[in-house]
């Protein structure tokens, strides 16, 4: 194996088995995946364009990493098994103080609150309720033969 210029390397077998001998493709740089002709050897037309894909990718895997560490660390509600939307998550992570609710998605939260408002609807018409009939039955008292000397 003889290496030429540049970091291109070429075997004499492969010069002396090309028809073309040593004009044909018989040299390979470092680093490529096929045989190239001398002066496409020589010639370095995607240096800096090389430089930038493998940047571009360097970058893109950076960022395709910091995504997954970020879904990694989504909360997930303890009642369903969702993840948080960004909105929640935010919602969530801004508050001072803590609430029963937190680990609960959206919907599940908005389920809850329909839940317990339903309840103090129910309470409130079972306290008017009572206090009704216990109007009634003071009124019922006074009606008796005995209730008139009161």
């Amino acid at each position: 194996m003889t290496i030429a210029p540049r970091g291109a390397v070429t075997e004499l077998e492969r010069i002396t088995a090309d028809p073309a001998g040593a004009a044909g493709p018989v040299r390979r740089r470092l680093g490529r995946e096929k045989w190239q002709t001398l002066s496409e050897a020589l010639d370095n037309p995607d240096g800096e364009r090389l430089y930038r894909m493998e940047e571009e990718q360097s970058r893109r895997r950076q960022a395709e990493s910091k995504a997954a560490e970020r879904e990694a660390q989504r909360p997930v509600c303890t009642r369903c098994g969702r993840k948080f939307t960004d909105e929640r998550w935010q919602s969530v992570i801004q508050t001072s103080w803590r609430s029963t609710g937190d680990n609960l998605c959206r919907p599940c939260q908005q389920e809850d609150v329909d839940r317990e408002e339903a309840e103090r609807a129910a309470r409130r018409e079972a306290e008017e309720a009572a206090a009704r009939e216990a109007a009634e039955a003071d009124a019922k008292k006074g009606r008796g033969l005995f209730g008139r000397r009161r």
